[in-house]
C-alpha cells in the first residue's frame, strides 16, 4: 500500500488560563489557580471522543481490510487497526478528536499560590466536526478556565478522484505493479492548509517503498527520524514519472 493523503486534521493550540486568589500557601485557598487549571487538564486529557468515521478514513479502512484480507466493520472500525501493523497509531488518530495536554505554568515559589495559572493543550479536530470538537472542549473546561489560541487552522479533505489522481496511481504502477494506492487522512498539518484557502484542491503525495518491519510513524519528530536510502530512491523515480507525465 502507499499512502495518498487526501485529508488532514484542523489544528487547535490552546492556552488555558484560570485565575484565583494570591496568597500564602499555609493558608486555606479555595479559589486556588493552580488546582482549578488542573482538573481542566486532567478533564480534557482523559477524554475519549466517540469515533466518527470521515470518508476518506473509511476509504481508506475498506481498501486496507482488503489488501489485509480482513473484514472491514463500519459499526467498529477500530477492530481492523490490529491488524495493519505500525500505521494503526497514526490511522487511529484519525477516527475521532484528539487533546493531549502538552504544558504546564503557574507560580514562582513553593510557599506561594499564584494568581494565574496556565496551560497548553495539542488539539486535532476531524474535517467537517470542528464545531462539535469546540463544544466538547468548552463543556470540559467549566466555567473557571478560560482558552484562546496558540494556532488554530482548519482541516482539509478532498475528494479521491480526478486526473492527478490517476496519474499518481499510475506513477506508483510503473514502479512497483503490485502497487495499492490508498487515500488517507494525515492526523497532523500541512501547507495544504494555506493552499486550500486559495481553493486549490491538495493532496499530499511522498511516495516510499518502506520495510514492514519499519516503525515509520513512531519516529516523526524523533532523533533518528530516517527514511531507508532504497526507499527514497524507489520515490525519486516514482515522482520523475509522475512529473514527467501527468
Amino acid at each position: 500500500m502507499y499512502l495518498i493523503e487526501t485529508a488532514e486534521k484542523g489544528i487547535a493550540w490552546m492556552n488555558l488560563r484560570a485565575s484565583g486568589t494570591a496568597g500564602h500557601g499555609s493558608m486555606v485557598h479555595p479559589d486556588n489557580a493552580v488546582t482549578a487549571v488542573a482538573e481542566a487538564v486532567a478533564r480534557l486529557g482523559r477524554h475519549e471522543f466517540p469515533v466518527q468515521m470521515t470518508k476518506t478514513v473509511r476509504a481508506f479502512l475498506e481498501r486496507a481490510c482488503m489488501a489485509y484480507g480482513v473484514e472491514f466493520d463500519p459499526r467498529e472500525p477500530e477492530k481492523c487497526l490490529k491488524e495493519i501493523g505500525p500505521l494503526a497509531r497514526m490511522i487511529g488518530a484519525t477516527l475521532r478528536h484528539t487533546l493531549n495536554p502538552t504544558r504546564l505554568d503557574a507560580g514562582y515559589k513553593t510557599n506561594v499560590i499564584p494568581q494565574t495559572a496556565e496551560a497548553q493543550v495539542d488539539g486535532r479536530f476531524l474535517p467537517g466536526y470542528e464545531e462539535d470538537f469546540f463544544a466538547t472542549v468548552d463543556e470540559l473546561l467549566g466555567p473557571d478556565v478560560t482558552r484562546d489560541f496558540v494556532h488554530h487552522d482548519h482541516a482539509v479533505e478532498t475528494e479521491y478522484e480526478g486526473a492527478l489522481v490517476a496519474a499518481m496511481e499510475a506513477a506508483l504502477t510503473s514502479e512497483d505493479a503490485g502497487a495499492l494506492p490508498v487515500p488517507y487522512c494525515l492526523s497532523g498539518g500541512t501547507d495544504a492548509k494555506a493552499f486550500a484557502r486559495l481553493g486549490m484542491r491538495c493532496f499530499g503525495f511522498a511516495p516510499l517503498r518502506l520495510p514492514p518491519e519499519l516503525d515509520f510513524s513512531g519516529m516523526f519528530h524523533g532523533v533518528d527520524e530516517r527514511v531507508p536510502v532504497d526507499g527514497l530512491r524507489f520515490g525519486v523515480r516514482v515522482l520523475d514519472h509522475f512529473l514527467d507525465r501527468s
